[in-house]
């Protein structure tokens, strides 16, 4: 079986993530205050969560520190712009960096924003909402081609796919949460997100993304019992098969007790008026929140 590759930082790397300077990483890992692991030779190396696990354990320390990997003068003036918290430069760089499908630059703007404290809500609301947003909207333009659209829509999930991994997830679970989209909707970026905040908030989530088909669903409903269901709903072509399903699913959620949330510009084609919708989310903070 071939090795994982896993990305290590050395302590020169961690201290620019950090904003500090090299002595204070060394100091901060001989302390044990930052984990990392030494190789060999002795030389210090970490991973991403080694630093949101510090940040998220030194807040003071970590008040929007400079996060964001210094490596040229682009770079400098993103790590500026993410310590001030313009969004609207934010987002034309996204939106252009995902175009170009440059995976580690987007990466990095996430990777910064979250180790940098900013809620992920406001990180999936304020910037990659919009830009998810700029790109269908030019699709829909013809601006940009569907290969495009689907190349950088592709890139920004890749990336929060990835920043998961340094979302510092609660061991104690509250609840038991299901995330689906409906059986012909391939749209499923907004759902994994919605499943990130779960997590971050202690749920045991599980996630059947796009394409969940009807047949035999009550079996998931039996195995998992979740006591919440998020279903994600962005377009809708057929109103009177999508309506039947969403039935199917509400009483479904009746007959188990469980707690609706929906959200997405489908909903506005449907009829979601049950006793067990607790609400239609129409934000990332909604769902933080709710």
């Amino acid at each position: 079986m071939a090795k994982k590759n896993i990305n290590f930082l050395n302590s020169d790397e961690a201290a620019k993530v950090l904003g500090v300077n090299v002595s204070t990483i060394k100091r901060w890992t001989d302390e044990g205050k930052l984990e990392c692991i030494q190789s060999s030779g002795g030389h210090r190396k970490f991973l991403m969560n080694h630093l949101s696990e510090f940040l998220e354990k030194n807040k003071k320390k970590a008040s929007r520190v400079n996060v964001f990997p210094i490596e040229s003068d682009a770079d400098l003036k993103v790590s500026y712009n993410i310590l001030k918290g313009d969004f609207d430069f934010l987002i034309q760089y996204l939106y252009d960096i995902a175009i170009a499908s440059d995976r580690n630059a987007v990466q990095k703007v996430l990777n910064g924003l979250y180790l940098g404290q900013y809620p992920l809500f406001d990180i999936y609301d304020q910037l990659v909402t919009p830009v998810l947003h700029q790109i269908g909207y030019l699709w829909m333009e013809e601006e940009i081609s569907v290969i495009e659209e689907h190349i950088a829509s592709q890139t920004i999930r890749d990336a929060i796919n990835r920043l998961q991994g340094i979302i510092h997830i609660p061991k104690q679970k509250n609840e038991r949460a299901l995330c689906m989209n409906l059986s012909h909707d391939l749209h499923d970026i907004a759902l994994k997100m919605v499943q990130h905040i779960l997590e971050l908030r202690g749920f045991m989530t599980y996630f059947s993304g796009q394409l969940t088909p009807m047949i035999k669903i009550e079996n998931v409903f039996v195995k998992f019992q979740p006591q919440r269901l998020y279903i994600s709903s962005s377009i809708v072509s057929n109103v009177k098969y999508t309506q039947n399903e969403v039935n199917q699913l509400f009483d479904i959620c009746r007959s188990f007790k469980t707690k609706i949330y929906i959200g997405g510009r489908g909903w506005d084609k449907l009829k979601y008026s049950h006793p067990n919708v607790v609400q239609r989310l129409y934000t990332f903070e909604e769902v933080y929140h709710a």
